[in-house]
């Protein structure tokens, strides 16, 4: 047994030792911090779904919660709310900058059955990130995303999601408390 507990002191440590202090020097990368900073906290979101095949949009209201995850290098973002002419929904995204790609990373999967992997970057106090195209139930959409925090504590959200039933546009604001 001793020898076990040896060799986990020489291999094992070290290298936890090592992963930690990396990740001590990633939170210093500034879009990292920039990533985590701009999104943490919690969010009122209100804004509205236009979908091609109603007469008018509907109202979106969601809570998000963004907790700093991965020893401060991302966060954890819970989306709960409701769009009035389809029920509840609910998300959780992680999101944050990959230093080794040069772009942040927003990986979500919702109740609606969307699983998404989004590839962005920071153009000013925008979020833009690249067309993603996914399907869901057989159906393939293309999503164009992006978050603009023009103040301290407020970001809009554009969400275009083109489809062979149309243009669906999610767009609003949202205040961190």
């Amino acid at each position: 047994m001793n020898i076990y507990r040896a060799v986990f002191c020489l291999l094992v440590l070290p290298t936890m030792s090592h992963a930690q202090n990396d990740g001590n020097a990633l939170v210093a990368d500034p879009e990292i911090r920039q990533t985590v900073n701009r999104l943490l906290g919690h969010w009122k979101f209100q804004g509205t779904d236009a979908e091609p095949q109603a007469n008018a949009p509907s109202k979106v209201a969601l809570t998000i919660d963004c907790k700093p995850t991965a020893l401060g290098a991302a966060v954890v973002c819970d989306l709960k709310g409701n769009v009035a002419d389809s029920g509840s929904v609910e998300a959780t995204a992680i999101v944050g900058y990959s230093p080794d790609e040069h772009v942040v990373r927003w990986m979500e999967i919702s109740s609606s059955g969307e699983y998404h992997d989004h590839r962005g970057s920071w153009k000013g106090n925008t979020l833009e990130f690249e067309p993603l195209s996914y399907t869901v139930l057989r159906k393939k959409y293309t999503e164009r995303f992006s978050l603009r925090f023009p103040s301290p504590g407020e970001l809009l959200l554009k969400a275009v999601t083109d489809s062979t039933d149309g243009v669906s546009i999610i767009a609003g604001t949202a205040t961190r408390d």
